[in-house]
């Protein structure tokens, strides 16, 4: 770790949901974390958010992404927590003014899975499932694409955490199968489960699907310094393209979309794709990007802050170039440069010599998005949204920042409901979401529905 964390306090507190795996995946980047820093003491502080809470809707009928980050953001804007570890498909493509991603963790098989109910345990392609079968899933994306290929089968809404999902395939008889993230059945060793594996041509993945992203604030520099150490860089180039098209077309949990993509020595490969509701409508664009170390063309790496204290020219119209100003916290943008790091303007933090492959992958997800909207996307996504689902994957806006964030907030924002069913004329602020802290002895999780006493968490 570049920069020493004892001279203040060698205990970190750590946000997490209470769920299994969000616990699972919040010990696994804190192993991680610890075998580079053994002298630091992790404090997790356990959060129930509102998308946990509401359990009976599709994600697409009562919010977006923001469900299952806001509360925790609001204790990291508090300074409550240090950082907090997502599922980084539940984090919003825009972050809430003063947060950064300070990690983005190896990602984990990103593909689609189907558990099937007993009686199917033959089955070994979803084509021969009886017609009428009934798929659980809340996912518009899941039913879109699976409706489109296979028009015979039902689905049916599906929601809670994991132990719930399987234990309601086990004993409500209501559903033949499930259809779930292979990345988070698999971390939580039940990978035995699993039945079918849907590839690109069934099914693609969501954004960000199977990666995990350590959240923080930008001027933490500290914390950001030590995430780089366990910073994935293929996962974050390919994670940037997708979030970078999700967020050209305003996409989320209420718009059928899906992505694939492929980082190897041929360089950047990434598709997207656009669904109407009903699987009858489909829009495909991909592309390909060489990488910066193979390609002669791209400019040199920018060199690290050097000791005087002074910003080279360079440095500056980095500095420019992924921020639309520089902010008035010269203090922590220089901290971050002495470690080679700087904020992304996608809105993650890289290594200050890599700044150019990050800004093939935000262009090569633009023109994916661009592709797409020559051809109608919009049109099909806003007609999801017609049929009474709501986008809301907006990050929490900050009002503590500046003045110009305020103002901006208050004039152009649509009506929303704060926490106390108050109804509001400005944008819904981070003060707005009050998280509600779990005692470490609480026990919310259900035991998992299988043989094994206890999962085992695996990398």
């Amino acid at each position: 770790m570049t920069e020493d964390r004892s001279s203040t306090s060698n205990t970190i507190n750590v946000g997490s949901r209470c769920s299994e795996l969000a616990l699972c995946q919040t010990n696994l980047v804190i192993e991680m974390l610890k075998d580079k820093n053994p002298s630091l003491n992790f404090n997790v502080i356990k959060m129930t958010t509102k998308g946990d809470q509401i359990l009976d809707k599709a994600l697409s009928k009562i919010g977006g992404k923001s469900l299952f980050t806001k509360e925790l953001e609001v204790a990291l804007d508090d300074k409550r927590v240090d950082f907090v570890v997502h599922s980084l498909k539940d984090l919003p493509t825009t972050l809430p003014p003063g947060l950064t991603i300070g990690a983005v963790i190896k990602r984990h098989d990103p593909r689609d899975c189907v558990v099937l109910h007993t009686k199917h345990r033959a089955v070994t392609r979803l084509s021969a499932l009886p017609a009428g079968s009934v798929l659980g899933t809340s996912s518009l994306r899941r039913i879109a694409q699976l409706a489109r290929h296979y028009p015979d089968l039902k689905f049916e809404n599906i929601r809670g955490n994991l132990n719930t999902r399987l234990r309601k395939l086990d004993q409500d008889n209501k559903y033949d199968g499930i259809v779930l993230a292979a990345a988070g059945i698999e971390r939580l060793g039940w990978k035995d489960r699993v039945n079918l594996y849907l590839e690109k041509h069934d099914m693609m993945y969501a954004v960000s699907q199977g990666a995990m992203a350590v959240e923080c604030r930008e001027d933490d520099v500290e914390t950001i310094a030590m995430l780089a150490e366990i910073h994935h860089q293929e996962t974050a180039l390919r994670v940037t393209a997708e979030r970078v098209f999700m967020k050209e077309l305003n996409g989320g949990c209420s718009v059928p979309l899906g992505t694939w993509s492929m980082l190897d020595e041929e360089g950047l490969s990434v598709s997207g794709a656009v669904f109407s509701v009903d699987g009858k409508e489909m829009l495909y664009s991909e592309r390909n990007e060489m990488m910066p170390s193979n390609c002669p063309f791209l400019r040199p790496p920018i060199a690290p802050f050097s000791s005087t204290g002074f910003l080279s020219h360079h440095q500056v119209d980095m500095i420019h170039g992924q921020r639309p100003k520089l902010t008035s916290d010269a203090h922590s943008v220089k901290g971050l440069l002495r470690n080679k790091i700087i904020v992304h303007r996608s809105g993650m933090c890289c290594p200050t010599q890599d700044v150019a492959k990050y800004d093939i992958a935000e262009q090569c997800g633009k023109q994916i998005a661009a592709s797409l909207i020559r051809k109608g996307a919009r049109e099909v996504l806003d007609r999801a949204r017609a049929a009474g689902i709501v986008n809301v994957n907006e990050a929490p806006k900050n009002c503590v920042n500046n003045a110009n964030t305020s103002e901006a907030a208050t004039s152009s924002q649509s009506s929303v409901k704060l926490e106390n069913g108050t109804p509001s004329d400005g944008a819904l602020n981070l003060e707005d979401v009050i998280p509600v802290l779990e005692d470490d002895n609480s026990s919310s999780v259900a035991e998992p529905p299988c043989k094994k006493s206890k999962p085992t968490c695996l990398l």
